[in-house]
């Protein structure tokens, strides 16, 4: 019998929460062929000849995968061919009023690439990025929107829409957690927006599923954060479960899971009825108000754990199956190696590891199209970029790996024999 702290908010809790939380910007029409807009709080470039002052290009350069950290090989018994990857092109984050933002979340869909950008302390600062990818060899920075009012944590694209997770200093809000909405014209970013209120102090991931927004806001500030759904036809939130340390979401089915962080959980829900289903113990994601996100492949869940590396879980079974532990690298702080953030491609998986780097493991098999009990991972090398460069999120799809390494920007790596 679950608890009602447990449950989603009846619907009269619901109308109050809309009373305290919501706020909804007036969408301002602009003609998107504008290539440089802004209404005061957004300020777009969409011309790309601009914005390409902020990439350099790399025709054919190797990526250098470090092996000297494999702790084993032949687990997967069988041998591996060489992984060529060349690296495309670095992104400087953009900078706002002066001050330079950090590369926080990235998502891939199909020929585009959405990345987000925020402040590291106050003021509240962000970006978006949006990138053409249909060239591997060159993608293409075409549009670029700045925020002064508000730090951007994460990205998801539904329907020519992108939604952002926010926090913010703007005082119509009662909490600085926020949701946007943002109207892509010709796939660039535009004025036409929407906001609505969170609790706590940051939201930090989002997903669209069957006409609803569902996003997780983190501990902090005055309210308890947790996961919240949001009527996209209304922009308002309808449903609410409130908990510490909401990080991420990802879908499977139609059950979202969230991951709680101190220690891990994942928290399951029906996307139809908004019903808590229950949770699976993890473990790990013990440093407080940390980055941990979780990306579900088939019926399993790859999950950044913090310092406990990553895990793997079977949905089905409720069953941990593999796990990676958290990697050390001598004369670094602990601290700075914990795994941020995991993506799959195909049957490798990439890990952001801090300032250790990105980390690459292969699976027995793929993992995009075949279940399995066990992907038996194997450490193939690492990816460094620069020096004290931390890996923040890692996204892969088609032969493409996108790395925020925070005030380093943005690194894109494509992989050739995949």
């Amino acid at each position: 019998m679950l608890t009602s702290y447990q449950r989603i908010l009846t619907l009269s809790s619901c109308i109050c929460f809309l009373l305290l939380f919501g706020c909804k910007d007036n969408p301002v029409e602009i003609d998107p062929s504008l290539e440089n807009i802004s209404d005061g709080r957004i300020s777009i470039t969409n011309n790309p000849a601009e914005l390409s002052a902020r990439v350099v290009y790399y025709d054919d350069r190797d990526v250098a995968l470090d092996t000297t950290v494999v702790p084993q090989a032949g687990r997967l018994g069988k041998s591996l061919a060489p992984l060529i990857m060349k690296y495309r092109a670095q992104v400087s984050p953009p900078s706002v009023n002066g001050s330079t933002l950090q590369a926080t979340h990235i998502v891939l869909v199909g020929t585009y690439a959405y990345v987000t950008y925020n402040m590291v302390g106050s003021p509240y600062l962000g970006g978006v990025d949006v990138f053409d990818v249909s060239n591997k060899n060159k993608p293409s920075l075409i549009s670029q929107a700045l925020f002064n009012q508000s730090d951007v944590s994460a990205v998801t694209y539904a329907d020519g829409k992108l939604y952002l997770a926010e926090s913010t200093s703007d005082t119509a809000f009662l909490y600085t957690a926020v949701v946007e909405e943002i109207t892509l014209a010709a796939n660039k970013l535009s004025l036409t927006s929407r906001r609505v209120g969170l609790t706590s102090f940051v939201a930090t991931d989002l997903i669209v599923s069957g006409g609803k927004l569902f996003a997780t806001s983190g501990s902090g500030g005055p309210a308890t954060g947790g996961l919240s759904v949001i009527d996209l036809a209304t922009f308002t939130v309808t449903a609410s479960d409130p908990f510490l340390e909401a990080r991420s979401i990802d879908l499977y089915g139609t059950t979202a899971y969230v991951l709680q962080g101190m220690p891990t959980r994942l928290r399951s829900y029906n996307t139809a009825s908004n019903a808590f289903l229950g949770s699976i113990d993890v473990g790990g994601a013990n440093i407080p108000e940390s980055k941990s996100t979780v990306k579900i492949a088939l019926d399993r869940a790859f999950v950044a754990s913090g310092d406990e590396g990553t895990k793997v879980v079977n949905l089905s079974s409720g069953t941990l199956i593999d796990s990676l532990p958290r990697v050390t690298v001598t004369g670094l702080d602990p601290g700075l190696t914990v795994t941020n953030a995991v993506s799959i491609y195909k049957d490798l998986v990439f890990m952001a590891n801090g300032e250790a780097g990105v980390y690459v493991a292969q699976a027995a098999v793929d993992l995009e199209t075949v279940s399995t009990t066990d992907p038996n991972l194997t450490i193939r090398g690492k990816m460094q970029f620069g020096t004290a460069e931390s890996a923040n999120f890692v996204a892969s799809s088609n032969a493409v790996v996108f790395v925020a390494t925070g005030l380093g920007g943005l690194n894109i790596v494509e992989i050739l024999n995949y």
